[in-house]
């Protein structure tokens, strides 16, 4: 008697819904990490994002029509913003490289992140939450590289499409989606969005009162995502799998 395989066993539907939960767990954390990070570097940091890149080129293009001298725009927000995209640009570029050529999963690229908050984190505090010109430098490139790996690490988690240091395109994702009777990824898609939010609130709320320990969630929040999210390595990521012309 033969049998064909069809639907997955009971233990093994089991399985991956657990491994989904966690991977949607650790997603919704690095999306709380994206909002305070972006809380702490707008209000902490001379008002420029490390997490949302959208936003740094509206301010470089607002900042080149101020009525500042250009020299004190180009040391202000051009400098910043263009400190915060280059860190991003970096951070993303060495954590897809990690995905590809040492596929351990997105564990290993948020440990690179988590290396990096643990810096921003000891700058931070050693400059009181105040840091100068040349030190804000240093934190903002810091900051916006760490996104930039968080980014790369959140991709290889391939979840729903799924970012989790922008949320435009989740949002895109989950109107649409809603607009034509897809509710399959409606309540994670919706999760996320919150996340920001949440974070965004922590941020901001610990900048006001205590502002040293503001960058401490950063690294609990990231090493919990670590926790939860595995090895995990995406097909369209492993080089070991891609198949002939791929």
């Amino acid at each position: 008697m033969t049998t064909t395989a069809t639907q997955p066993r009971p233990a093994a539907r089991a399985r991956q819904g657990r491994s989904r939960y966690r991977t949607d767990t650790a997603l919704i954390l690095l999306t709380i990490t994206a909002g305070i990070t972006d809380a702490l570097s707008f209000l902490g940091l001379g008002g420029v994002f490390t997490a949302n890149m959208t936003g740094n080129l509206v301010l470089v293009g607002m900042a080149a029509t101020s009525d500042e001298s250009w020299q004190e725009v180009l040391r202000g927000d051009v400098l910043r913003c263009t400190a915060s995209f280059a860190g991003f640009a970096l951070g993303m570029l060495a954590g897809f490289r990690l995905l590809r050529t040492r596929p351990a999963g997105s564990r290993r690229v948020l440990g690179a992140a988590l290396a990096l908050h643990v810096l921003f984190l000891a700058g931070w505090t050693a400059t009181d939450a105040t840091p100068g010109t040349a030190a804000g430098a240093g934190l903002i490139t810091a900051s916006a590289t760490a996104m930039g790996v968080q980014t790369a690490a959140a991709k290889g988690l391939d979840r729903a499409g799924i970012t989790t240091t922008f949320v435009t395109g989740t949002l895109t994702s989950l109107i649409s989606g809603l607009a034509q009777g897809d509710r399959k990824h409606a309540g994670l898609r919706t999760a996320i969005l919150a996340a920001l939010l949440t974070g965004g609130l922590i941020g901001g709320l610990l900048l006001a009162y205590a502002p040293r320990t503001a960058a401490v969630p950063l690294l609990v929040a990231t090493a919990g995502a670590m926790v939860l999210c595995g090895n995990r390595v995406p097909k369209t990521l492993n080089p070991r799998r891609a198949g002939p012309g791929t």
